[in-house]
């Protein structure tokens, strides 16, 4: 068998790709150290910074400086930086921080992703091969990085939840149900946005502990909570139901199951939004964001990223009806609009 040549530039460009890997180990650095919070208030030498991180500093100038060779951070003279656009997404506790996701995806979730062989051979679930228990399980028993990975989700939900609000009329629902809704963001955003309507936080009684203590104060006698298992049962009798980032996280078994639960808590007319990646029919060949989503679903849970033909499918299966596919400007969400004839 002829082998195909190796073309230098193709060796640079794998090169490049491993720098990937390196990057993220510094970007984590970083995000540990709270690097981004304490240079909010001006340019700090990396002396400042070791200080007061208890870092070496010489160390601490070589992750640094390779940050802000991405464009993570500003160097200037004297070894001192500064922080820009890119590293302010980096903060704690700031609407659209990137820093909690981070933080899971290169510390308990990394091993699977050098694991995908596994994946691929047995089609098995490399987290759940490491680990020796699935993810949900993992995070009960480590509730610290529990909390951690519910404060990324929140994070990276900042980045879309104005263009759900710009792109969908939450307005003429009365009753809106946000199934999954953990520290209750996003049911917030709505209410907030459709001032005549209700809101019910659905999700699992460890969850909704810290809920409560969340709901805002000009929120609560809009906003409560239900505690449950989706696999079980949903509250009844909303006109409106929205799911975040959770079909993605299941099979097609249990998505089904999911959306039973669903069909049968709704009402004749009441709608459902599925608000997740949706890969695009056509994309050969194409980058979209959702094909290296997908990589974290194989690596850590039973789900996957979908195409819309593949919602059709679970949706149509459960006697749902598809109405429409709703793009909000990023690849990580767009909504699928269902509903109960």
């Amino acid at each position: 068998m002829k082998k195909q040549e190796i073309k230098p530039e193709s060796t640079f460009k794998m090169f490049e790709f491993l720098g990937g890997l390196w990057l993220n180990g510094c970007i984590k650095t970083a995000a540990e150290l709270n690097i981004a919070d304490l240079l909010t208030d001006g340019p700090k030498t990396t002396s400042f910074l070791a200080g007061q991180t208890q870092s070496h500093e010489k160390q601490l100038y070589r992750v640094m400086r390779a940050l802000s060779s991405a464009g993570i951070f500003e160097e200037s003279e004297n070894r001192t930086f500064a922080l820009n656009d890119l590293g302010a997404a980096l903060q704690t506790d700031v609407p659209g921080t990137a820093k909690n996701f981070i933080i899971t995806i290169m510390s308990e979730h990394l091993p699977a992703y050098g694991d995908l062989t596994y994946a691929v051979q047995t089609g098995k679930i490399p987290f759940d091969h490491i680990y020796g228990k699935d993810l949900w399980k993992f995070y009960k028993e480590n509730p610290k990085m529990g909390e951690n990975f519910g404060k990324g989700m929140t994070g990276m939900s900042g980045m879309e939840l104005r263009g759900i609000i710009e792109n969908y009329d939450f307005i003429p629902y009365k009753k809106i149900v946000d199934i999954g809704g953990g520290n209750g963001v996003m049911i917030h955003t709505i209410l907030d946005n459709a001032p005549n309507s209700y809101g019910i936080i659905f999700d699992e009684a460890n969850v909704i502990e810290k809920t409560i203590q969340m709901i805002p104060e000009h929120l609560k006698e809009r906003c409560s909570v239900a505690i449950g298992s989706f696999f079980d049962k949903i509250p009844e009798g909303a006109d409106l139901y929205t799911m975040k980032w959770i079909i993605h996280d299941w099979s097609d078994e249990e998505c089904i199951q999911i959306l039973k639960n669903c069909y049968n808590a709704m009402p004749k007319g009441a709608k459902l939004l599925i608000i997740d990646a949706v890969i695009p029919d056509d994309s050969y060949n194409q980058h979209h964001m959702a094909k290296l989503l997908d990589i974290v679903m194989m690596a850590c849970l039973t789900g996957r990223e979908r195409t819309l033909s593949e919602f059709k499918m679970l949706i149509e299966k459960v006697g749902l009806k598809f109405n429409r596919l709703i793009h909000i400007g990023t690849e990580a969400k767009s909504i699928i609009e269902c509903e109960k004839e």
